[in-house]
């Protein structure tokens, strides 16, 4: 499911954020943005032949020449896409964004806004295969808003699924690292960190401290809701978006595309994973199954 996946949150950031422009290359596109992605942790930082960084730097060079040649039309103004946005953004003096500004920023927030989702959903996916009874209860929670196209407000009433999407974070988290800089002198569990120290922040830390959460390691979504809120024992127990000034800025965007893939695949089907079987997550840059998550789908 989960290369199934990824395609559908690239088309959809493509439609959102671009306008739809060039959505017949996306094939090419998704490629060149796992390669980028992954050599971000390559152990290689030189573009050998073979390596995972050389991947990267020639998906890096697809995806500048694929946005570098949307961007007239971009710059033009005939669309109220954010990609138009940037191209048209002015500041009080009368200022733009370079091409290649433009450029740097579309390429991060197309990867930031399907990676992510399609992280989370399959992820979602593989926990209610596992736990048919929160199938079941979110199938029920779909059926009650119908077939139609939910709008926001049917969304966020979904609240079986916010409870499933939200432990289905905890438990992995799709961004396994976020880079923070202190901005003054701080002392952590005894540890002094100067002012100005660049900081690796690690979600899954939080997400698993038995002091916050009971059973860590066990699915279980009600640990978000009333009356237990084990997400509220600390500010920061609960992260897979960061928090304080940088939260990611796309959460609420993402929670709501999630849930409305779920509603589609919960109102036509239902699912379950081979017996006995466990997914494993290549850790090794964004966390993805290392078998891609096979499903057994049927029609309801």
């Amino acid at each position: 499911i989960y290369p199934l996946l990824k395609e559908l949150t690239l088309d959809i950031a493509t439609d959102v954020f671009m306008g739809g422009r060039g959505k017949d290359e996306s094939d090419a596109v998704n490629k060149a943005f796992v390669a980028t992605v992954r050599a971000a942790s390559s152990l290689v930082r030189a573009p050998l032949p073979g390596t995972r960084f050389r991947a990267g730097v020639q998906g890096r060079r697809v995806l500048e020449d694929y946005f570098f040649r949307h961007l007239p039309a971009a710059r033009a103004g005939e669309t109220e896409d954010l990609f138009a946005a940037l191209c048209q953004a002015t500041t009080e003096d009368g200022e733009r964004f370079s091409d290649e500004d433009v450029v740097n920023h579309m390429i991060f927030l197309m990867m930031a806004a399907h990676d992510t989702s399609t992280i989370t959903t399959t992820a979602v996916t593989y926990f209610l295969a596992k736990y048919p009874q929160w199938q079941e209860a979110a199938a029920a929670e779909a059926a009650a808003i119908g077939d139609g196209l939910p709008d926001i407000e049917a969304l966020e009433k979904m609240t079986v699924i916010d409870l499933v999407i939200k432990e289905a974070l905890r438990l992995l988290a799709p961004v396994p690292l976020v880079m923070r800089k202190t901005v003054r002198d701080v002392a952590i569990d005894g540890y002094h960190i100067p002012s100005n120290t660049l900081c690796a922040i690690t979600p899954a830390v939080n997400h698993f401290d038995r002091t916050i959460w009971s059973d860590p390691g066990r699915f279980d979504p009600s640990r978000f809701d009333e009356p237990r809120r084990e997400d509220q024992h600390h500010r920061f127990a609960w992260v897979p978006f960061g928090g304080g000034a940088h939260k990611c800025i796309g959460m609420q965007f993402g929670t709501l595309e999630v849930k409305a893939i779920l509603h589609r695949m919960l109102r036509s089907l239902t699912w379950t994973v081979p017996e006995n079987y466990h997914v494993r997550w290549d850790n090794t840059s964004l966390p993805i199954p290392v078998d891609g998550l096979p499903l057994q789908l049927k029609r309801r």
